[in-house]
């Protein structure tokens, strides 16, 4: 898509369900849920983090995450999942300019990226296994660390992510004349 040709102009917005579980100090058995945004064009991280569930207020509040520290993309590609196509997240990004593209119900192929960069993730997280939620965020932010700055990416001509996303202007939004046109 013309998105993708452009840093911030296509984010891949996914959740992942991982186990193994883990053991909160309370006892308790969680299977945590993540929560990862990717940049399309400079497959930047731009931001994950785990979660117990997968609703709208979850995925909205790691939308604005990654808008607060990249800034605000110009379309984002998710699947279909309930919290993805809730009225809610539909008329935050609307508001915002930011165009909505669901993903085609049994055709992974445009999660390709997300994909890869899932398999990437669960590699690292098999060789650290948590052992508390706060262990798993600090995990999480440590593989986001390594994987934007100092890991070379094949596609991008074995630079980083955060080279890639720094290097050309950043596509934005076009913010609607009318907010409510969502509908």
């Amino acid at each position: 898509s013309d998105e993708s040709r452009y840093v911030n102009g296509l984010w891949h917005l996914y959740v992942h369900h991982v186990s193994p579980r883990v053991l909160q100090a309370d006892g308790q058995w969680v299977y945590p849920i993540l929560l990862g945004i990717l940049d399309d064009h400079s497959r930047l991280v731009c931001g994950h983090r785990w979660t117990h569930a997968e609703d709208t207020i979850r995925l909205e509040g790691s939308l604005r995450s990654g808008m607060a520290s990249r800034g605000i993309p110009k379309a984002v590609y998710l699947d279909n999942g309930s919290a993805m196509v809730s009225r809610q997240l539909l008329r935050a990004c609307a508001v915002l300019g930011i165009r909505l593209i669901h993903s085609t119900v049994r055709r992974p192929e445009g999660r390709g990226k997300i994909e890869r960069f899932w398999q990437t993730l669960k590699r690292r997280l098999a060789t650290q296994p948590a052992d508390s939620l706060d262990t798993l965020q600090a995990t999480l932010d440590t593989f986001r660390e390594h994987y934007n700055t100092v890991r070379p990416h094949r596609a991008l001509a074995r630079h980083t992510p955060e080279f890639a996303y720094q290097l050309i202007p950043k596509a934005a939004p076009t913010t609607p004349d009318d907010p409510d046109l969502w509908r």
